[in-house]
């Protein structure tokens, strides 16, 4: 349990250290990181299922001006790191996760304010020609500090987990399944924001013609994405013909 702890504990910090955002941008997302817990815990299916359903809140998650609307990096790794100690189905664990990454934005935000500290540190020491300090000033205090408010909490999360849980489910059941509802809930807000972004009248019958072929046809995600794939395909072929035909003309 000690080294699941520490691995957790570990994605949690990579999730917000930005170098691991420089090697794949993928780490921001719950889908990810959560899948790596489950990997690490022992328990990648159920892993798998329990983080892209914390991630749907998330799918049109977007940091504009530094603005955000929650903690997806704090939420995916130890929300689904506190289902799998907990038993919690996958709507329950959404709630909980969305509830961790709506808490902790504050997080997030002494986590970018300390880490200002040493943008200035590397100033001082390029200035004096220190190229190496100040790459370790670029690298090094953020993983600490990320270890720290990130790390830290997701280790006791696993550690401590089986007490919480029991706490949990010592919840009245009216709680519990308003918990479930909320769950339930949360992946129709994440699709929302997302189709906020591709309001264009163009893509809007495509994207009724994916929720029909998925709700009358009973076509699977898999046939209707190859079936997308083909769709574009096609427009991009015969946009590309009439602008050769334009440009003979």
């Amino acid at each position: 349990m000690i080294i699941q702890a520490l691995l957790v504990a570990l994605i949690t910090t990579c999730s917000s250290w930005w170098f691991s955002h420089a090697i794949t941008r993928s780490w921001l997302y719950p889908i990810w990181s959560g899948f790596l817990v489950g990997i690490v815990m022992g328990q990648p299916l159920q892993g798998m299922m329990i983080a892209a359903a914390i991630n749907l809140p998330y799918i049109g998650f977007i940091t504009a001006g530094g603005s955000m609307p929650g903690n997806p990096q704090f939420a995916g790794p130890v929300g689904t790191a506190l289902a799998l100690v907990s038993g919690l189905d996958v709507n329950t664990a959404t709630t909980v996760g969305v509830i961790l990454g709506s808490v902790t934005i504050l997080v997030w935000t002494v986590y970018m304010s300390v880490n200002t500290f040493w943008v200035h540190m590397a100033e001082n020491f390029l200035e004096a020609g220190n190229i190496r300090a100040m790459r370790i000033c670029n690298y090094v205090p953020s993983f600490l500090v990320s270890a720290l408010i990130n790390g830290v909490p997701a280790y006791l999360v696993v550690v401590l987990g089986a007490p919480f849980g029991g706490w949990l489910q010592s919840f009245p059941q009216w709680i519990v399944d308003a918990f479930g509802v909320i769950g339930g809930l949360m992946p129709a807000l994440g699709i929302a924001m997302l189709l906020q972004y591709l309001n264009k009248p163009k893509l809007t019958a495509f994207f009724f013609l994916g929720f029909a072929l998925a709700q009358f046809a009973s076509f699977s995600t898999m046939i209707i994405t190859f079936l997308g794939v083909i769709i574009a395909v096609l427009i991009y072929n015969f946009n590309g013909f009439a602008q050769i035909e334009q440009a003979g003309e």
